[in-house]
C-alpha cells in the first residue's frame, strides 16, 4: 500500500486533536481484544459521533491502512500517535504529590502513550523520598535543576492553587513547554507555553446541566 503523504497537522484545530486523543483510546481497546480491522460506523457509534466527523478526522492523518469499508486497528492507532507526536518519547514532571499526584504516578499508564515520568516534586518532608512506581519523589527546591538536566517538556501541577502561579513561572523558566493544570488558579503564561486546564468539579457541573434536560427515567428493577 503506498503510504499516503501527511498533512501538516500540527495545525490541527483542538477539537480534532481532543477526539483523536480519545479515539486512540478506543482502538486500543479493540486491539486488546483482538480486533485487527474496525469501520468509521463503529468507531462513531462508541464515540457518539458521526461516521463523517470520524472519516474527516482520519483523513487528516498519515497512512490509515484502510481495507475496504474498515481501517487497520493497528495501523490507524500509529497514524493518531504519530500526528499527536506520541510516536517519540515526551518527558513529564508531576508537582506536588498530594492525594492527586499520587493517583496519577500511580496509575496513568504514561509509559503506554509515548510518554515517561521523569520525576515527582514536593514540600513535605514526610513524602519525599518515597519511591512511587518506580519514581521517587523529590524536593521541590531541585525542580529547576531536573527539569533542565532530563530535558523535561511537560508538567502536571498539583499543588494549592495560592502557589501555582510561582510554581508555573519556575517551570517556565526551566524550560516547560506545556502545563496541565489541576488547579483553580488560572496562570499566566508567555507566548508558546501551553496550558491545559482540566477541572473535575467543571465536569460534574456540566453533567448536571445535561441531566435536568430531560426527566429523570422510570426504575427497570
Amino acid at each position: 500500500m503506498q503510504k499516503k503523504e501527511a498533512p501538516l497537522h500540527n495545525n490541527l484545530a483542538w477539537p480534532t486533536v481532543q477526539r483523536l486523543s480519545e479515539y486512540l483510546i478506543i482502538l486500543e481497546q479493540f486491539a486488546e481484544g483482538g480486533r485487527e480491522v474496525i469501520s468509521s460506523s463503529e468507531l462513531a457509534e462508541v464515540y457518539s459521533n458521526t461516521p463523517s466527523q470520524v472519516r474527516q478526522d482520519i483523513f487528516r492523518l498519515p497512512n490509515t491502512g484502510r481495507v475496504g469499508q474498515g481501517y487497520r486497528i493497528k495501523e490507524l492507532a500509529e497514524a493518531i500517535r504519530e500526528t499527536l507526536g506520541l510516536d517519540s518519547v515526551t518527558k513529564i514532571v508531576i508537582v506536588g504529590c498530594g492525594r492527586m499526584g499520587m493517583t496519577l504516578a500511580q496509575h496513568i499508564p504514561f509509559g503506554e502513550h509515548g510518554m515517561k515520568l521523569c520525576g515527582i516534586f514536593d514540600n513535605d518532608p514526610t513524602i519525599i523520598g518515597l519511591e512511587i512506581e518506580g519514581t521517587k519523589v523529590e524536593d521541590v527546591s531541585i525542580l529547576e535543576k531536573k527539569v533542565v538536566e532530563s530535558a523535561v517538556s511537560m508538567a502536571v501541577l498539583c499543588v494549592p492553587a495560592s502557589v501555582a502561579q510561582e510554581l508555573a513561572d519556575r517551570l517556565v523558566s526551566s524550560g516547560i513547554k506545556g502545563i496541565l493544570n489541576l488547579t483553580r488558579q488560572r496562570l499566566k503564561v508567555p507566548p508558546g507555553i501551553y496550558v491545559q486546564y482540566e477541572q473535575i468539579i467543571c465536569s460534574f457541573m456540566q453533567l448536571a446541566y445535561k441531566c435536568k434536560q430531560s426527566p429523570r427515567p422510570a426504575p427497570n428493577l
